[in-house]
């Protein structure tokens, strides 16, 4: 969707963080940056790490329910940046998603 309504020559930011769920770590991050560089061919420009300045999370009670319910506090989250090819290149790029349904 991202490649279809972009313009060719403009640049995407896109801010995503990991996630942990029932005890299995999954880099989306990383995941959704190497699929749009390798499969849908967008030029990386940064891949930045933001991190957290308030530190409202780095408390008792958040340390207790981090523990409590199962989550990791993570710190920062991943700045994507990248371009859009330029050119007259109409083919339409074949991308296959596989949603994951968590049991």
């Amino acid at each position: 969707e991202i490649y279809r309504v972009l313009k060719p020559g403009k640049v995407i930011g896109w801010l995503i963080g990991d996630q942990w769920v029932k005890r299995k770590f999954t880099p989306v991050g990383l995941k959704i940056y190497q699929m749009l560089v390798d499969n849908v061919k967008f030029e990386p420009i940064d891949l930045i790490c933001v991190t957290r300045r308030n530190q409202s999370s780095n408390t008792r009670i958040w340390h207790y329910r981090a523990q409590k319910f199962n989550f990791f506090l993570r710190g920062f989250k991943y700045l994507i940046l990248a371009k859009k090819p330029d050119g007259n290149n109409n083919s339409k790029i074949a991308t296959k998603v596989r949603w994951q349904r968590y049991k």
